[in-house]
């Protein structure tokens, strides 16, 4: 049994149990940006299962346990500085999809960090997310997950249009800053298609 079918079981199955919403727009979107709101420790294990090529970008103090650090490593996860300007990072996230035409999908939260109440949805924004898209000339696929899940409670992910960022917005700093808000919004409207 391979890693993405442990995970899937343990995680979408036994520990909560996820339904996928349009997964469609997962499967015909093989190179993007896979941007999801991000509530919760256990929303990369509810995308991983279902993509194809995933590579994640994660907070930088996981990789200083040594051990930790290599497994996310294993398994094409790589750092980010969240608490200044990383572009060693970004120059990486934007190589991935440079160096080649294969199925590749980044995996990358938007807030930036666990957003635990509700009134902080929208006040934290990183623009990394629709900085690379239009960089790379990649789909950005927006998500929203179930807010706050309890262990064996339903999870609902739902995958939202993918959609392209003009290439010429990327030396626009206003204008990444207002669609990164714009994603925010788009992220949160999907959960009421579950309505």
């Amino acid at each position: 049994m391979g890693m993405k079918q442990v995970v899937n079981f343990i995680c979408c199955h036994l520990l909560f149990r996820v339904r996928y919403h349009h997964l469609e727009n997962l499967e015909n979107t093989p190179r993007c940006v896979i941007a999801p709101n991000h509530s919760s420790i256990f929303d990369p294990f509810f995308i991983y299962p279902k993509t194809s090529n995933l590579f994640i970008m994660a907070k930088s103090e996981l990789f200083r346990h040594r051990l930790l650090g290599k497994l996310l490593t294993r398994y094409q996860v790589f750092p980010v500085n969240r608490n200044k300007r990383d572009p060693g990072s970004l120059l990486y996230a934007i190589s991935l999809f440079h160096s080649s035409c294969e199925e590749k999908q980044l995996l990358l939260f938007t807030e930036g960090g666990v957003v635990k109440k509700e009134e902080d949805i929208g006040k934290r924004i990183r623009n990394g997310a629709v900085y690379i898209a239009a960089e790379s000339q990649i789909s950005l696929l927006p998500v929203y997950i179930t807010r706050r899940p309890r262990l064996f409670s339903r999870v609902d992910v739902v995958f939202g249009e993918a959609y392209l960022i003009d290439h010429n917005l990327a030396k626009d700093k206003p204008m990444i800053r207002e669609k990164s808000k714009e994603l925010i919004e788009y992220i949160y409207q999907l959960k009421l298609t579950l309505n």
